[in-house]
């Protein structure tokens, strides 16, 4: 017993253990506001994303030290004070008015850094600060941000089924085909797979170091492979629908064959992901052999 009260002592004294405390309600605070305030179940790009901000965080767990300035750490605090209050404020009348509102995750993270970090070494912690600034964004937001997106998928839409033998015509995101239209929505669309992604790579790419042209290729790929793997489901789908096949139809919609391409698309990425920085690694390793030849 005294053993145990003994690590929990150290436990409570180590610094890192208040920070990722902290990190845990405020992310806790977060998806609770989030389906009070939408009446809906908070999205897994926001949980991805704090899961993948506490991650980043404790791959530095020994090296977070309370380094920040008096300055740096007061305003740190005020940040985080200042949107939580908002927050608790804002479900019964700020949320309609309050442009910040849906900031919280970045200002608090920001909070956070900086009375852990100070102002000097903010920008190490990039990564985190990039995670936090895309679930802070509303999906409204990203879905218009990334309409281009939307406009690709119907335009790759109606060429697969054009040189599959079918008679089609497209009107902005509306593809009609001989017995059936299909309008790629937003959430059909390839932008909900490539927003539940990002976290993920950046994360992977911030746990193995690689050049800046593997990461944009890494980046570039994937959001292709997300494009072109939608395209075929998609293909697939007005194929159904112009056959009358209802049954088939919602289940490669919203049944289990959704989940399938789901799978294929993070196994493609994964594997893309392992083959270039498993090159990378293995390039760095033949390089040291040579220089420890030499």
């Amino acid at each position: 017993m005294e053993l145990l009260l003994q690590q929990l002592k150290r436990i409570f004294h180590h610094r890192s253990f208040w920070i990722f405390a902290t990190l845990s309600c405020l992310a806790t605070l977060h998806l609770y506001f989030v389906w009070r305030t939408s009446d809906k179940i908070p999205s897994l790009i926001d949980a991805l994303g704090w899961l993948s901000i506490g991650f980043l965080l404790w791959k530095r767990k020994y090296s977070l030290k309370f380094r920040g300035s008096i300055a740096a750490s007061v305003i740190g605090l005020v940040l985080i004070l200042w949107m939580v209050l908002r927050h608790i404020l804002g479900q019964y009348y700020l949320s309609k008015i309050d442009v910040l509102y849906g900031c919280f995750p970045v200002i608090t993270c920001i909070g956070l850094l900086l009375i852990t970090s100070g102002f000097r070494r903010l920008i190490t912690y990039k990564n985190e600060l990039l995670i936090a600034a895309l679930i802070s964004l509303p999906y409204a937001s990203l879905y218009h941000l990334l309409k281009p997106v939307i406009n690709l998928d119907a335009q790759l839409l109606n060429f697969m089924l054009h040189y599959l033998g079918f008679q089609t015509t497209r009107q902005g995101a509306v593809v009609s085909l001989a017995n059936g239209s299909v309008e790629v929505m937003a959430s059909c669309s390839s932008v909900g797979p490539i927003l539940t992604m990002l976290p993920f790579l950046v994360v992977l790419l911030s746990i193995y170091p690689t050049s800046k042209a593997q990461t944009i290729f890494i980046y570039i790929s994937s959001i292709t492979s997300i494009v072109l793997i939608n395209c075929i489901r998609l293909s697939l789908l007005a194929i159904l629908l112009n056959r009358g096949d209802i049954d088939s139809f919602n289940y490669w919609h919203t049944g289990g064959g959704a989940g399938i391409f789901s799978n294929i698309i993070v196994f493609l990425i994964g594997g893309i992901s392992y083959k270039v920085l498993n090159n990378s690694y293995e390039s760095k390793i033949e390089i040291l052999a040579v220089k420890n030849k030499v």
